[in-house]
């Protein structure tokens, strides 16, 4: 029984999860997704600026972390071959060197270009051995095609023979030492600390130029295993059992570290090795699989299927944590489960200082005690929800409820479980929500809820609202002294109460995702961690408190998603505790698939330190290469600059601004796209700075980079241009100036004598004009004299024989039709003439006065009254009614007099054109205008009478028109008088049925 249950504590052991050996990432890139030209990767080489070089048999390819460039015949002037060798070391100087299978080389350099165009096998660069490639190894089949083998250490060479191993000067070209050594031909080489080592089967020996001398190397493997090296940067891997090791070497010999295991490096023909052993990156290149990159995991997520989403989670023993729903989880991954299960939701647990266990459901509190190996349970029962819980310093424990109804208030407790018979003792209630709790040592407590954070004095009840924080959906408070307490919130991010002063709101991230910080958690090595809906934050605390206190402007956020190992990206908050420490570094985070465990210790973040990049724009599709200043011909229509840092973590840890100054242009920091390039398509000529900037870690300061845009000008917006051509213009205008006071000196001359002349004639002309203007005078004054000599003699006697034959008309005996009808007939005409006259005197003297015209306004119904009035006894004598449809609200602003005259007319007409019928006024008023209409039902005019007077207006706009007066004189005063009041007139009319005449009036 013994030996099984050592056999089964080996078989659990054995199977455990080793988190020590660091889970990895593996991400291929091939030219089947158009990454690379070519899946034969023959050589990695990192250089200085942190881009990685690879050796293809289709060109050069540099590689930023994020994108690959070809460099090949296409971008290479004279490159007659794309098919790469193999990358070599100058150890008399420094670079890389890349030689082609046609023996031309190329530089390793930020714009690669030919160094060696010939390809003689006599150049130094070129000759077999000096500078090795890639796995070397002495075999038989070497020895069939050269008489030796050359090893270039600095400037000496070790020549190895079948059967001896020579020491030669580079500069004298003569042999300094050697000695007989018979080679085996499973030998290889490397060179570590420019120390050249020889394996043979499991020996080692470091080659010197007296003799070879037996090295140790430290654990040794069971097999002899595989040499492969990357001697242009003096790096060394032992492959053996499908475990990498990686080489080192010192004084006490050489040391092997694992760096991957569980990979065949031979079936993968892997060809090219490169180890950043500052990130713990490995680079591998295969001859037919490409490029592949294998990055280290340091997060872990553990799922029980029972129930993948966790909350609460409290550190349980040293090395487990206990969820809420009684998972205990192990930071290497073993899940176990309290039996009996514990009642309560998962999003609250506590551990007393006795080792109770306290969860909590919606009304009820449990202590499960460890005394009874959690068996057995104490509860109690509050009126309100159960909404936030907290262990004080002293391991008191308080309890926020919620009004479930409401959600606007809630009550505070506090139960002591050191007591014999722990109780619940209010300590106060509260006009809002709790859903965190922090006590501080004094009588402070700071109690966060949906709408904001409140401060709450336990002596004297009095609680006051945060102002900085606001109405902030509080998420949880965290404290690790009381000098610094961190409030995360669901809405606002970050904030931070820093010596019990001021509160500090911090800025978000890039994406915001910080805006649903979960929860706070400090390690080890001065970081916080903050679990979000959308991945995980390590920033550092002290930038944080550089910010509150105003040292820096800018917080560097470090980023980790999915990629980094853990199963989803959203954490869960809204719990307590939301996170654990363990005391061996490792921390616990809750999220929807399991609790995610990560050695806070461990972890190596991939900072974007490498400095900014920038040779290479496109002008019009056109690729041009520059070093730091870029000239664009002014008539280009897009211009697009690339950027470079290169940066092998995720890719929203690097976040490249550029700003562009100069030329009256000054624009904000604007991000660039994703490939990090930003676009111009309008450049004014004149010389701008193009500045670009990174946050280059955890110290949030920036790296810069500059550019000098230069955008030359048409020669006519040159300065000398237009100097010269203000210049020219003034000369000109000088010169124009002289010339044009010269010829108006020579007009004035002409014009003086024509003025003279023309004087003499113009005083002829004003005083013959005088003369006949005088004449006219006279004679206009004698006309009017006469017509009102006329028509004063002439009004009078036919205004009393008018008055006479309508006395006699009303008074005479009827009985006699004949005389009745002569004594009408007088009346009528003798009326008739009394007005025409009348009318024709008025005419006259507004005529003769039409300059001098006054508007009134008046009532268009009381007008048409007072004509109606005149008129209705010759009206009735021909039996015709007088209508008047006008409202008494319409009113006309102009010359009553004339308007009269024109009424005078029309209605004159009307009555000796109808017998037996009806005329009738009607009026409509339409905003300024003004249409007034006479309907009569009589004769009616024939088809060319009605032409002629509708023409009649138009004929009459000219001056001469207007004199001839050739028929229907009344018509032409109207006509004459309506153009004075700016009006016109039409007409419709038809033989037997009547006239209609509409006026049209402005006002």
């Amino acid at each position: 029984m013994a030996l099984f249950s050592r056999l089964l504590v080996l078989f659990i052991i054995c199977t455990m999860p080793a988190f020590g050996q660091q889970e990895r990432s593996y991400k291929w890139y091939t030219s089947d997704n158009g990454e690379l030209p070519q899946n034969s990767v023959k050589s990695i080489v990192p250089d200085k600026l942190g881009f990685i070089w690879l050796v293809t048999e289709d060109g050069l390819v540099r590689f930023d972390g994020q994108q690959f460039k070809v460099y090949n015949s296409e971008n290479i002037k004279g490159l007659k071959s794309n098919r790469m060798k193999f990358a070599k070391k100058l150890y008399s100087g420094e670079g890389n060197y890349v030689s082609n299978d046609l023996g031309q080389i190329l530089k390793i350099e930020t714009d690669p270009k030919l160094y060696y165009k010939d390809g003689k096998d006599i150049h130094a660069l070129n000759e077999t051995g000096r500078l090795f490639g890639n796995n070397i190894k002495i075999s038989a089949s070497f020895f069939k095609y050269y008489r030796r083998y050359d090893v270039l250490i600095k400037d000496k060479v070790f020549q190895f023979y079948p059967d001896s191993i020579s020491y030669f000067s580079v500069s004298t070209k003569k042999r300094i030492s050697g000695y007989p050594h018979k080679l085996s031909l499973d030998s290889e080489l490397f060179v570590l600390n420019n120390t050249l080592y020889l394996k043979s089967k499991k020996q080692y020996f470091e080659v010197t130029p007296q003799k070879l001398v037996p090295t140790r190397i430290d654990q040794q493997t069971e097999e002899d295993g595989s040499i492969y090296i990357n001697n242009a940067v003096d790096q060394a891997f032992l492959y053996a059992n499908q475990k990498l090791y990686y080489l080192t070497a010192d004084q006490n010999g050489l040391h092997k570290k694992l760096i991957l295991s569980n990979f065949d490096v031979e079936k993968q023909k892997v060809h090219a090795f490169y180890y950043n052993t500052k990130l713990n990156i490995l680079y591998l290149g295969s001859l037919t699989k490409g490029f592949l990159i294998i990055r280290p995991e340091y997060f872990k997520s553990y799922v029980d299927e029972q129930d993948p989403v966790t909350y609460s989670n409290v550190l349980f023993d040293s090395t487990r944590v206990l969820t809420g729903k009684g998972q205990i989880i192990d930071y290497r991954g073993t899940i176990k489960h309290l039996t009996p299960p514990l009642k309560g939701e998962k999003f609250f647990s506590v551990i007393d200082n006795n080792g109770d266990i306290w969860t909590l459901d919606i009304r009820n509190l449990y202590r499960y005690k460890k005394s009874t190996n959690y068996t057995t349970s104490d509860r109690w029962t509050l009126q309100y929800f159960m909404s936030a819980v907290y262990k004080d310093e002293k391991g008191r424990i308080w309890i926020g409820t919620t009004d479930s109804k409401t959600y606007k208030k809630g009550q505070l407790y506090v139960i002591d479980p050191n007591a014999i018979a722990p109780k619940l003792v209010p300590i106060a209630d509260l006009n809002f929500s709790p859903n965190s709790i922090y006590k501080d040592g004094n009588s402070g407590v700071l109690i966060g809820s949906p709408s904001g954070l409140y401060h709450m004095n336990t002596e004297t009840k009095y609680i006051t609202p945060n102002s900085v924080i606001g109405e902030s959906y509080i998420r949880g408070i965290h404290c690790s002294d009381r000098n610094n307490i961190w409030v995360y919130s669901y809405n606002n991010g970050l904030f931070l109460i820093r010596n019990q002063q001021g509160t500090t709101h911090f800025p978000f991230d890039k994406n915001k995702y910080i805006r649903s910080a979960h929860c706070v958690v400090e390690d080890q090595k001065g970081f916080i961690w903050i679990p979000t809906n959308k991945g995980l934050f390590q920033i550092s605390r002290q930038s944080l408190f550089d910010y509150a206190d105003k040292k820096q402007k800018t917080i560097y956020y470090h980023y980790y998603n999915k990629s980094s190992g853990f199963s989803t990206n959203e954490f869960n908050g809204g719990c307590f505790p939301c996170a654990t420490n363990l005391p061996n570094g490792y921390i616990a985070l809750p999220s929807f698939e399991g609790l995610t465990f990560f050695d806070s210790k461990k972890v190596t973040p991939i900072l974007p330190t490498n400095p900014i990049y920038s040779n290479e724009a496109k002008v019009d599709d056109r690729s041009v290469t520059f070093n730091d200043t870029l000239v664009i011909n002014r008539d280009f229509s897009r211009v697009v600059i690339s950027f470079n840092s290169p940066f092998y973590g995720n890719p929203e840890n690097l976040t490249i601004e550029v700003r562009l100054d100069g030329n009256d242009v000054h624009q904000n920091w604007t991000k660039t796209n994703d490939n990090h390039t930003i676009s111009y398509t309008t450049l004014y000529p004149g010389e701008y700075t193009l500045t670009a900037r990174k946050l280059r870690g955890f110290d949030s300061q920036y790296d810069y980079k500059t550019i000098t845009i230069i955008v030359p000008p048409a020669f006519w917006q040159t300065t000398w241009f237009k100097s010269l051509l203000i210049l020219t213009v003034s000369l000109l205008i000088y010169y124009g100036f002289r010339q044009r006071t010269k010829y108006i000196r020579h007009r004035n001359l002409l014009l003086e004598k024509r003025i003279s002349h023309r004087t003499a004639e113009l005083k002829s002309t004003i005083t013959a004009l005088t003369r006949t203007q005088t004449d006219l005078s006279e004679q206009i004054h004698s006309h009017k004299k006469l017509i009102g000599s006329i028509t004063h003699d002439i009004k009078s006697p036919l205004k009393y024989m008018a008055l006479t034959g309508k006395y006699l008309y009303e008074n005479l005996d009827r009985d006699n039709p004949d005389f009745q009808e002569n004594i009408k007939t007088m009346y009528t005409s003798s009326f008739e003439l009394y007005h025409f006259v009348n009318n024709l005197l008025e005419y006259s003297k507004i005529y003769l006065n039409k300059d001098n015209l006054q508007n009134e306004a008046f009532v268009l119904r009381d007008l048409i009254n007072e004509k109606i009035k005149l008129f209705d006894p010759i009206a009735k004598s021909k039996r015709n009614v007088l209508e008047n449809n006008i409202s008494d609200a319409i009113y006309l602003n102009l010359n009553k007099q004339l308007f009269t005259i024109i009424l005078h007319n029309l209605l004159d007409n009307a009555i000796k054109n109808t017998v037996d019928g009806t005329i009738r006024f009607s009026a409509v008023q339409d905003g300024d205008s003004i249409r007034i209409i006479l309907t009569d039902t009589g004769c009616g005019m024939h088809a060319e009478m009605l032409e002629y007077y509708q023409t009649l207006a138009q004929k009459m706009k000219s001056e001469n028109d207007r004199k001839q007066f050739t028929k229907g004189i009344g018509f032409h005063i109207i006509i004459e008088l309506l153009h004075l009041v700016y009006g016109d007139i039409t007409l419709e009319s038809e033989v037997g049925k009547g006239t209609t005449i509409t006026l049209n009036l402005k006002q």
